[in-house]
């Protein structure tokens, strides 16, 4: 075996582990990264095209550009991981990428312990294909190994100074002795185009997971081996599936329209389909088999107002059973279930806040009410769980998977470069999807005059980069615009001016998740709320100030009426009610009584609308405006406009799912007009002013599906 390294600038590069490596730390790359990387080393300072990459790292397969940009992106941030301040890969328009850092080879010894052994997760196919790279390229290397070769003659001659020195440390260290642990390096199980999501396996291996074809439609696919079987071919969605641990039925969600139905598909000896029950349009199913493959639970929601729930259904029979109540700590509910591989337990992870999560224990007896054994706080935000036999319970969050402890606490791991979406497991491995997101922000003039609304073709997309940048948030004069991004790795609040530059204008106060902006009053400063606090942030120097503690558990913030208040919905009382704060007299004035979610203030009248049900409210708040009754405007205003609607000179700007972005002007008696027709990629990110509609637009996820050993029967 070739045990030589790459010296690339600081970095040091080891082609068969796929380990980057700077002073001790370590980066584990994909295959696809280190064939990249080991590609471009053997012609550093030379510009590499796509089409060279297409033929040499995807074997001329047919390959979108987002998927070389997501290659390239992931292999640049593996690099800054372990030495931010240097620029390794550089784009050259119209001629490719470049490697920037010098290139050399290097002899090494392996070592017995200082290098992870990952010789059992390393695929033949991937070893084999890196190995083809060097062969083909072993023209590009012999005059650097001969340099190598001259060099290690004073290497021999301090040779024995070397090892007594090394000796004298490995009596004396501290450290010496210590087993250091593996880097655990991921077996790509899938490539596609695109992103593979909400995956789970079968005893034998076999994987069920869900892709989104070219026009959006969800599909469900069977993996086993190297064989891919699509499923489902109606025009419906086909999603949140789950294969049974016997690998004969799959249970999944087929969403048609706002009809929703659970199907329960047997597909041995002949595929069949039968509907189990109706389910809400509004409700993501989840579920998870018991280990006889004759009963699931699952998680189930009204509507988007009320909590996800626990159920038990029994195939045979038909009997279902629920077993949790709602939470009032939990106004989401249960994230994420599992049955414990042998059926004798059962895990809930209930939604607390972006950033925490409870965890509940069921120990299940047949023939007995679950019992509820323990439960438990927990700092991450859970995306999934999975339970394999004789193993810990694995927890999936943001990029990461860690293990419950006996203690409860959580023992980290794996890292993943790029955001877990579900994980899975079987008798032999740990499976999980990843995928990464991109949104740009895209503007739109408004026509004036009879029709008013906005073309496709006058759009011209404003900010863009290989991360997620969303809520855009423009002034009224059209000079500025405020947007939330990820670009370096967590969410930060940036401004563009029209004609300039967009450049960070703040970080979000931690934990750094998502918040929705607001433009104060005088559009000088910008509101938000996080963990229940508010924040004012002044455009002119950055000052960022906590106006009230997060004891009043703000959460939407809209501006006042005037510089000297701001708006916010608060559920401190029980339920959502509207709030208004006085920035002078630090006091707040509850303004309704029968719900209310976000809200702006015109003369003696408050506009809002309600956590718990759709509708567009008014209500006289004036001096004589105490028990006055509330007044629906507009009937078909969805809850979810709480995020981006507004108001604009009498009237009001509002989404409606599956049509658009409409203006219609307050009267009771006035036409909706549509500025921005929905498609598929509209994410319901928006802002308005008098000269153009600002919007996000998605770009195809892209991802796949990995495996890795499972972790020892203790953490």
């Amino acid at each position: 075996m070739d045990n030589r390294h790459w010296q690339l600038g600081q970095l040091i590069f080891d082609p068969q582990r796929r380990i980057l490596q700077l002073n001790g730390q370590h980066c584990a790359l994909e295959p696809r990264q280190a064939a990249l990387l080991l590609f471009l080393a053997q012609r550093a300072g030379e510009p590499v095209s796509r089409e060279q990459l297409i033929e040499e790292i995807w074997q001329g397969r047919v390959v979108s550009e987002g998927a070389i940009n997501r290659a390239v992106s992931l292999l640049r941030k593996a690099c800054a991981s372990l030495d931010p301040a240097t620029d390794y890969i550089a784009t050259i328009p119209k001629l490719g990428y470049c490697l920037l850092a010098d290139a050399s080879l290097i002899s090494t010894t392996p070592a017995r312990d200082s290098q992870p052994s990952t010789q059992h997760a390393t695929s033949p196919a991937a070893e084999h294909h890196l190995q083809q790279i060097a062969a083909k390229k072993k023209r590009h290397v012999e005059p650097v190994a001969a340099k190598s070769r001259i060099m290690i003659w004073p290497f021999i001659i301090l040779l024995p100074l070397i090892l007594t020195v090394g000796w004298a440390w490995l009596q004396f260290s501290p450290d010496a002795g210590k087993e250091q642990k593996n880097v655990l390096i991921p077996i790509p199980v899938t490539s596609f185009d695109g992103a593979e999501f909400n995956i789970s396996s079968s005893n034998d291996g076999q994987l069920l997971y869900h892709r989104r074809d070219s026009a959006g439609k969800i599909q469900l696919w069977l993996g086993h081996g190297q064989q891919d079987e699509l499923l489902t071919t109606s025009p419906a969605h086909a999603s949140n599936g789950s294969i049974s641990p016997d690998g004969y039925q799959v249970v999944y969600r087929r969403l048609d329209g706002n009809q929703c139905q659970i199907i329960l598909l047997t597909l041995q000896p002949e595929p069949s389909e039968r509907v189990l029950f109706d389910c809400p349009a509004d409700s993501a199913f989840q579920a998870s088999w018991g280990p006889d493959s004759e009963y699931f639970y699952y998680r189930v929601r009204q509507d988007k107002t009320q909590p996800y729930l626990v159920y038990r259904y029994q195939i045979a029979t038909t009997n279902q059973q629920q077993l949790t109540l709602a939470d009032p700590a939990s106004f989401n509910g249960a994230i994420a279930l599992t049955l414990s591989a042998d059926g004798k337990q059962l895990a809930i992870a209930n939604y607390l806040t972006p950033d925490n999560s409870q965890l509940k224990l069921y120990k299940l007896i047949t023939g007995q009410p679950p019992q509820l054994q323990q439960t438990t706080d927990l700092n991450i935000g859970v995306v999934d769980l999975t339970w394999p036999a004789n193993r810990p319970l694995l927890l999936a969050s943001s990029n990461q998977v860690y293990q419950l402890a006996e203690d409860l606490s959580l023992q980290h791991y794996f890292y993943s470069q790029q955001l877990i979406n579900s994980i899975s497991s079987n008798q032999q491995q740990l499976l999980f999807a990843s995928q990464q997101q991109q949104a740009d922000i895209w503007r739109q003039p408004l026509k004036k005059g009879a029709d008013s609304s906005a073309t496709a073709d006058s759009a011209i997309p404003l900010i863009a980069s290989s991360r997620l940048d969303i809520l855009p948030r423009v002034n009224q004069l059209d000079s500025e615009l405020l947007f939330l991004t990820t670009r370096q790795g967590v969410h930060q609040i940036w401004r563009k001016p029209l004609n300039g530059p967009e450049q960070m204008l703040s970080a979000v106060p931690a934990p750094a998740g998502f918040i929705r902006l607001s433009w104060s009053f005088d559009q000088r400063s910008v509101y938000f709320s996080q963990q229940g606090a508010v924040y004012q942030l002044e455009l002119d120097n950055a000052q960022l100030t906590q106006l009230f503690s997060a004891e009043h558990q703000a959460f939407v913030i809209n501006p006042g009426p005037d510089n000297n208040s701001l708006i916010y919905s608060s559920n401190k009382t029980g339920d959502w009610q509207l709030w208004r704060y006085f920035l002078n007299g630090k006091h707040h004035l509850q303004l309704t009584t029968q719900g209310g979610y976000s809200g702006f203030i015109t003369g003696d009248t408050l506009y809002y609308s309600k956590f718990h049900q759709d509708g567009l409210w008014q209500l006289d708040i004036g001096a004589n405006g105490a028990g006055n009754e509330e007044k629906l405007l507009l009937a078909d205003f969805d809850k979810v406009n709480w995020l981006n609607w507004q108001l604009q000179d009498q009237s009001v700007v509002y989404y409606q799912p599956g049509a658009g972005i409409y203006h219609q002007a307050l009267a009771s008696d006035a036409t909706p007009e549509l500025l921005l027709a929905y498609s598929p990629e509209l994410v319901h990110h928006y802002s308005v002013s008098n000269q153009a509609i600002y919007y996000v637009k998605r770009q195809p996820p892209q991802g796949d599906i990995y495996q890795l050993p499972l972790p020892s029967h203790s953490p």
